[in-house]
């Protein structure tokens, strides 16, 4: 391509391929996207996408806690692998650490497979230091919550003892960005020693665009 071509075109469209070179992802279009702010608003979506699961549930996430917040989560995952949803559940292993072990039995013994990511490994102890700081949640490869939040109490607030909830955003995404993001927890699932599906069980298909929205997903 020429100097003059180059000088030609849109900024923009420059930009993105930068972007798309430093990111080594591309852009996504046909994305519907809704902007959650705290606890409340992005666990009630979180809820409401796992209620609804038909094929599969994926969480990821850095730290779950074994109180109210935890236990609402998992009493959903638990509800759904009894309806036949296949359900996995990565952890950060030293982020989730104080969660005790009954937490992740009571969802192993209702079918969830569950996984901790980066124990301390005998044969690999650099391996502590690699965590997994991701917090994501997709629903059947087409809906999909990420953002800054956890799963614990203190995102949530107490309004008996008038604390505000840990201020944090999420960013709910539907369409072919959520497939993108599932691949990503696929990632971490497999290094983490989890089995991928054979014979496309879990219904794999593309998500059709449901929207108008851009999303590059970087992970």
């Amino acid at each position: 391509m020429s100097l003059p071509e180059v000088a030609a075109q849109p900024a923009g469209d420059a930009l993105q391929r930068a972007f798309a070179r430093a990111a080594g992802s591309s852009l996504l279009g046909g994305n519907r996207v809704e902007l959650l702010f705290d606890g409340p608003a992005t666990y009630g979506a979180m809820f409401a996408m796992i209620e609804s699961a038909q094929h599969r549930v994926h969480l990821e996430n850095y730290i779950i806690h074994a109180d109210a917040a935890g236990t609402a989560f998992a009493n959903r995952l638990i509800e759904r692998a009894r309806a036949g949803v296949t359900v996995r559940v990565l952890y950060d292993w030293v982020g989730s650490f104080a969660t005790p072990r009954r937490f992740w039995r009571r969802m192993r013994e209702a079918g969830i497979e569950v996984r901790g990511f980066g124990p301390i490994s005998v044969t690999d102890p650099l391996l502590i230091f690699s965590r997994d700081h991701r917090k994501l949640l997709v629903v059947d490869g087409d809906r999909a919550v990420t953002g800054g939040l956890c799963i614990g109490d203190e995102w949530m607030g107490d309004d008996a003892k008038h604390r505000q909830p840990w201020r944090d955003t999420a960013v709910a995404m539907y369409g072919p960005a959520a497939r993108e993001l599932d691949r990503s927890f696929w990632r971490c699932w497999t290094f983490s020693r989890g089995a991928m599906p054979t014979n496309n069980p879990d219904g794999y298909q593309e998500p059709p665009g449901c929207g108008d929205v851009d999303v590059r997903v970087v992970a």
